[in-house]
């Protein structure tokens, strides 16, 4: 049986290669997701382990809870520096000096911010190399002054500076200009993971960062012959409370797991397209399967005719699908880590630049790509490997004619019961709104009675395309789809999948683009809003003080965000002025006002307010990771936080009385009375000449940079899942190779009374662009149905208006066609190319 599945599968070499490429997309997919997420996870955990290398212990302050790190960027609130001499008593330690962070841009020399995409932009103090970890001076010296600086030396080689050089950083007080005296090196790499790094000694990094008198931690080294372990619990016995001592392992391990958790949807989402490219190759195997045993009937008579049992024939099938999925799954893990590459290069075009070191093939990885490939193609081949074993011997007596793929009329029936269930639960979720998880499983079960009343579609397909004049294209197109409903169904549903998802999200993008208009010209009353350009952590304080010293500026109000607790409930929290925010940003208060907001007092969006059973005049408790709990009061509810994008707005000086950090995400400015807007913007951007990492922005501006970035994650989404439509086409394309090889008597037949070779083309072509027709349909229709019910699904993160791309659907279904005709061109060339008198002595 082994050389038997052997041979079967050497037989078509064309066959072979559409069928194990079906199943290596979503393999590579599966592995490439891995590969990635693996490798960003692995150059994370060297990074802190390089930072903590030569620490035995580190002591700051314990956060209230630990929050998600890309909200509040793992800042924790800075301990007083007398704890450093207090640290350093304790019996066991070596050495201890206190350290701060925070931000810091540093400028080349035409002025412009050098600012990586997605690595952060900071500054240190940095000192006693001995507790420095990896951290060496490739050139110069360590700074000692106030007007002195040392970069790392991938930013200096970058901008062309040299020691000697004057510099200018921008800080969170305002921009400094320094003198280069270092470079700065980081074990065998000149950086940390692209990020850019600024290094001051401690008593100007103490200035600089607003934190005179104050360290973030403090490094401890251990004296020889005493544990980490135990010099931690001997430090931790003299710490207050509210303060903590971790082990170096612990700081590193806790770091890297706070990376990998916020990681984690980005796995999540590169799994789910790889699922989808899966769910595509398993519709494909099956269809290949189901064609090669009806092909295979008078062979597998033959053998149980000579004695072949019905378990060794469906050992022999199940082998042949084991054989082409370890295959796949080999080649799919190969595959997967050019595969990671490709997703950072596509990332790092739309400016999200992921850390990276050598690829990381994890067992897991290995382990999963192959039994991925094995599992997908084993259930896809279980139905047709049952099938073959169904074969009688007595079949082995009787020519060989093509296979009908009927189905009976309870199949049709209970098709059209899941696609009216689910197309009613759709319709509902687009009436309701706001109903996640039903959007899904009705979106579910539809393509599931699409899947059961396929070959019910495919028959109404080709009773609408038989038409013309007997013996046209058009007609025997039509008519040998409806012969071979059950295969065709199959085919289009595989580019149905596909295309549903891509429609779906170009429905969802479209809205969330007109919801982004609504949310700017319904939402916003400033004239101009002021953003960080690119990765840009904020906006310094400085900017929106020297507006308000302006006669040309009327209202200033600063936004800014941070992750914390309300009612035990993790949220993103925004911050702005009381003092005219009404008049720079319309909130849309449904009850109480603003003329009551201020400290103590918070603005809780309706449909949180809902959530949380809370209403104006009620008490909240809302947590944040620096300094723990505080009750504050609802002043107002609101029902329009798409601007915001959060659904809490606190008074400014309770943010910073429990934030460390004073960057603005947005200041909101209004022109007084009499400036022109245009010209307004124009002064503002000229005044702002030291912060050239701020973009000054006009209500239109924002808007249209909103709406591209929606076009790129698009571009990037629509870019994956055409892998899918990829595994697709091939699908026609095997179906169309298998129908030639199962027709060819008949081919030879047509050919023999008088058909041209262009004709047996044409028939071809057009049986293949009404598969592929078949699928666009209903992978638009479904896809702009789920859209509609998404777009209203999401609400609450800012999709206050639908919207269906009409021209992007009717581009689809004209390129749905057309990859129709040009997955015929090979199957079409073969089948013109039969030979008549080989074809009608076949059996």
């Amino acid at each position: 049986m082994l050389r038997l599945s052997l041979r079967n599968l050497l037989v078509s070499k064309l066959r072979l290669f559409l069928t194990v490429a079906a199943v290596t997309v979503g393999v590579s997919f599966v592995s490439g997701t891995f590969v990635l997420s693996d490798t960003m996870a692995k150059a994370f955990d060297e990074l802190y382990v390089g930072l903590t290398n030569g620490t035995d212990v580190v002591v700051k302050s314990q956060p209230a809870f630990e929050a998600d790190i890309t909200t509040n960027g793992g800042q924790v609130r800075p301990i007083d520096e007398a704890m450093v001499d207090q640290v350093r008593a304790v019996p066991g330690v070596a050495l201890a000096r206190g350290s701060v962070t925070g931000f810091a841009l540093i400028l080349d020399k035409e002025g412009r911010p050098i600012q990586p995409g997605g690595a952060p932009t900071f500054g240190a103090s940095i000192g006693d190399a001995r507790l420095s970890g990896d951290f060496v001076y490739r050139q110069g010296l360590e700074p000692t002054r106030s007007d002195q600086v040392a970069i790392d030396a991938r930013t200096a080689d970058q901008a062309g500076f040299v020691l000697g050089d004057r510099i200018d950083v921008v800080f969170q007080s305002g921009r400094q200009t320094f003198t280069l005296v270092g470079t700065i090196g980081f074990g065998e790499t000149d950086s940390l993971l692209g990020a850019t790094m600024a290094g001051f000694d401690l008593t100007t990094a103490q200035r600089l960062f607003d934190k005179v008198g104050l360290v973030d931690e403090i490094d401890v080294q251990a004296q020889r012959g005493v544990g980490a372990e135990e010099l931690r619990d001997r430090i931790a016995a003299t710490l207050p409370d509210g303060v903590e001592a971790l082990t170096g392992d612990q700081v590193a391990a806790d770091g890297s797991a706070a990376v990998r958790d916020a990681m984690g949807i980005f796995t999540q989402v590169l799994l789910v397209f790889a699922g989808i490219s899966l769910l595509v190759g398993s519709f494909v195997i099956w269809n290949t399967f189901n064609v090669l045993v009806a092909q295979r009937r008078r062979e597998v008579a033959l053998m149980r005719a000579v004695g072949a049992t019905r378990g060794q024939v469906l050992r022999g099938v199940l082998l042949e699908a084991l054989l082409v999925g370890t295959f796949s799954g080999g080649l799919g893990l190969g595959l997967g880590v050019g595969l990671a590459a490709g997703i950072r290069s596509l990332l790092k075009l739309v400016g999200v630049e992921m850390p990276t070191t050598s690829p990381a093939v994890e067992p897991r990885t290995i382990v999963a790509a192959l039994l991925v490939g094995v599992l997908v193609t084993m259930v896809a081949a279980i139905a047709p490997a049952w099938a073959a074993t169904r074969v009688a011997p007595m079949e082995a007596l009787r020519d060989a004619v093509p296979a009908r793929y009927a189905a009976g009329w309870s199949r049709s029936v209970a098709g059209g019961v899941l696609l009216t269930a689910g197309s009613a639960g759709l319709v509902a979720c687009i009436v309701v709104g706001d109903q996640r998880w039903w959007t899904v499983l009705s979106t579910l079960v539809t393509f599931a009675g699409l899947v059961v009343a396929g070959p019910t579609l495919a028959r109404l397909t080709a009773a609408a395309a038989d038409h013309g004049r007997r013996g046209g294209g058009w007609r025997m197109a039509a008519r040998n789809v409806e012969r071979s409903a059950r295969r065709s169904a199959a085919t289009a549903l595989a580019l149905t999948i596909g295309l549903t998802v891509v429609v779906a999200v170009a429905v969802s993008a479209a809205s969330l683009r007109e919801s982004v208009a609504d949310a700017v010209s319904g939402g916003n009353r400033s004239d101009l809003i002021l953003e960080p350009a690119g990765a840009g952590l904020g906006v310094s304080p400085a900017v929106a003080d020297l507006l308000r010293d302006r006669d040309d500026v009327a209202d200033v109000v600063e936004l800014r965000e941070t992750g914390a607790r309300v009612n035990g409930h993790d949220s993103l929290v925004s911050a702005m002025n009381a003092d005219g925010l009404g008049r720079v940003i319309d909130l849309g208060i449904e009850e109480g006002s603003l003329d009551t907001f201020g400290p103590g007092a918070v603005l809780v969006s309706t449909q949180r307010a809902e959530d949380l059973g809370v209403g104006v005049g009620d008490s909240v408790t809302v947590t944040f990771p620096e300094t723990g709990s505080t009750t504050m009061r609802v002043a107002a509810t609101f029902s329009r936080g798409a601007l915001i994008n959060a659904s809490y707005v606190l008074a400014l000086p309770d943010f910073a009385a429990n934030v460390t950090s004073e960057l603005d995400a947005a200041i909101l400015v209004n022109s007084a009375p009499g400036v022109d807007p245009a010209q307004g913007k124009e002064d503002i951007t000229a005044a702002l000449a030291d912060y050239p990492n701020v973009t000054v922005n006009s209500p239109d501006d924002i808007t249209e940079k909103a709406q591209s970035s929606v076009n790129q994650l698009l571009g990037i989404v629509t870019a994956l899942l055409l892998l899918a439509v990829v595994v697709a086409v091939l699908g026609i394309v095997n179906t169309l190779v298998l129908s030639v090889v199962e027709r060819t008597r008949e081919l030879g037949l047509l050919r023999a009374v008088g058909g041209t070779r262009r004709q047996v083309r044409t028939v071809v072509r057009r049986e293949s662009v009404l598969m592929s027709l078949l699928g666009a349909v209903t992978g638009v229709a479904l896809g702009t149905v789920s859209g509609v019910a998404l777009s209203r699904a999401l609400v609450d993160e800012g999709f206050t208006t639908v919207a269906v791309p009409t021209v992007t659907l009717a581009i689809y279904l004209l390129v749905a066609a057309a990859v129709g005709v040009l997955a015929a061109i090979g199957p079409a060339r073969r089948a013109s190319r039969v030979d008549v008198l080989r074809a009608i002595a076949s059996e």
